[in-house]
């Protein structure tokens, strides 16, 4: 698949406003001001780009399956830090759940809902494609292994890839660095080449 720079560029643009919007999302949730830094995007094929996930300390992943006219998943991605800091962070914002002994699990997914539906949603209306995300899975770091790994590449192994990430800047110098790897179709590429060709005219 050919991606050059216009199209690199509008992609930059659609993901950048999702995960801004996110941001807001993040403040309201958080009840503290929180900004995007440091966003980068990667293309690349699906294997490739999930590989990374092995490479990170006892990762935490939330997948989301992207459901409608084109399909695709979204792989969120947490190290070990940042997987136990965001719910002992939110969870004095969450008091409904502090009796919960799965309270990570559920904050992590809306932390996810939240993201992933912002681009999502981008995607959406930029493209102007009927999508949207399902319930997102959780697999925790126990699950996360080499062998699940080898299948999550075996499966998406002819797929088109986007990896995004970026620093969720908390006031008072605290981050966290989540990261998605975006799993797309071939129609999914198709419709983000064409929304490029109508952007050039």
């Amino acid at each position: 698949m050919i991606i050059n720079k216009e199209l690199k560029t509008l992609s930059q643009k659609i993901f950048l406003k999702g995960y801004q919007n996110a941001s807001k999302s993040f403040s309201s949730l958080s009840g503290d001001q929180v900004t995007v830094k440091n966003f980068e995007l990667h293309f690349g094929e699906a294997p490739d780009l999930l590989y990374k996930i092995i490479k990170t300390r006892n990762p935490t992943v939330l997948i989301t399956d992207i459901i409608g006219e084109v399909k695709g998943k979204s792989y969120l991605v947490f190290n070990e830090t940042d997987a136990k800091a965001v719910p002992e962070m939110l969870i004095s914002k969450m008091k409904t759940l502090e009796t919960n002994p799965d309270f990570c699990e559920i904050i992590l997914k809306e932390v996810d809902n939240m993201v992933s539906a912002s681009v999502i949603t981008e995607l959406s209306n930029q493209l102007d494609l009927k999508i949207y995300g399902d319930v997102p899975k959780y697999f925790s770091p126990d699950i996360v292994n080499k062998e699940w790994l080898l299948e999550e590449m075996e499966n998406n192994k002819e797929m088109f890839a986007i990896l995004s990430s970026a620093n969720f800047a908390f006031k008072g110098n605290y981050k966290i660095s989540p990261y998605f790897i975006w799993i797309l179709d071939k129609d999914f590429y198709k419709t983000l080449s064409g929304k490029k060709l109508n952007h050039a005219n």
